[in-house]
């Protein structure tokens, strides 16, 4: 994927061992993690082993090596340890077709199949930019400008927004440890999706990305974000994890500084 947007790193591979163990769950399940992207001409499928509590201590997750993976009757080559790539040349991942996953892993056979979703259309924002003083970013709470995105739903689809503060954005630390960079709101269904300008706090131009994603990707956000990893949610065939696509549409928002009145 060109923009990571997913906060979802696995925690099945670094967060399960004792609970997973307790519910009798095999670790010897590999994990799965891809996110293919419509429009895009190369695809990714990372594999990871399970994090495991011993008595005497863990057994970490590593990358996952020397497998033979498929998808749609297509090999994959190991690019990086536990790392499986495709590159497809002049073609690209298109909406609405089936991409299916296949290999073999201590003895058994893994698969996994998803739906690309339909390009996200019609999208639009309203107002496209703000203006703000240098001492209004943090303090003003009076300003509710309300900020709104809009795009094309025919199918009632889920979403998730991304927003993407500007790279050289130099605004302090508010006291958390982190400066705001990246936000990624919680999957929705919907046609809209509406904000403040609270939202943008430092002068810039911002990027604004809306996912159109599948409801399998939905089930591991919330479950994981509900940190119930003792009954893991998977799509996957003999592994957890996530196998799963995308479309993606762009949009830009500015906020523009302007001297203080005297």
């Amino acid at each position: 994927m060109k923009h990571i947007i997913f906060v979802i790193i696995i925690l099945l591979a670094t967060a399960c061992g004792e609970e997973l163990m307790t519910y009798d769950v095999s670790t010897d399940m590999p994990i799965v993690e891809s996110y293919l992207q419509e429009g895009a001409n190369s695809l990714t499928v990372k594999l990871y082993s399970m994090e495991v509590y011993l008595k005497d201590g863990y057994e970490f997750s590593n990358p996952i090596g020397g497998l033979q993976l498929n998808i749609n009757g297509k090999s994959l080559t190991e690019t990086a340890a536990g790392t499986y790539s495709l590159n497809l040349g002049n073609d690209t991942i298109r909406g609405l077709q089936n991409y299916s996953l296949s290999f073999e892993y201590r003895g058994k056979t893994v698969s996994a199949s998803t739906d690309i979703p339909k390009p996200v259309t019609g999208l639009s924002i309203e107002p496209t930019y703000i203006t703000r003083t240098s001492t209004s970013y943090f303090w003003d709470t009076a300003d509710t400008t309300e900020i709104r995105l809009a795009w094309d739903d025919p199918d009632h689809s889920y979403y998730q927004i991304y927003i993407e503060s500007p790279a050289t954005s130099d605004m302090p630390d508010m006291g958390g440890g982190t400066t705001f960079r990246r936000r990624m709101m919680q999957p929705f269904q919907g046609d809209s999706y509406t904000t403040t300008s609270r939202e943008f706090r430092t002068a810039g131009n911002y990027s604004i990305y809306v996912y159109r994603v599948n409801k399998e990707y939905v089930d591991l956000y919330e479950r994981i974000s509900a940190t119930d990893l003792a009954n893991p949610s998977s799509a996957i065939e003999n592994a957890f994890g996530i196998f799963t696509a995308m479309s993606v549409a762009k949009t830009g928002f500015q906020v523009i500084e302007i001297a203080e009145e005297e």
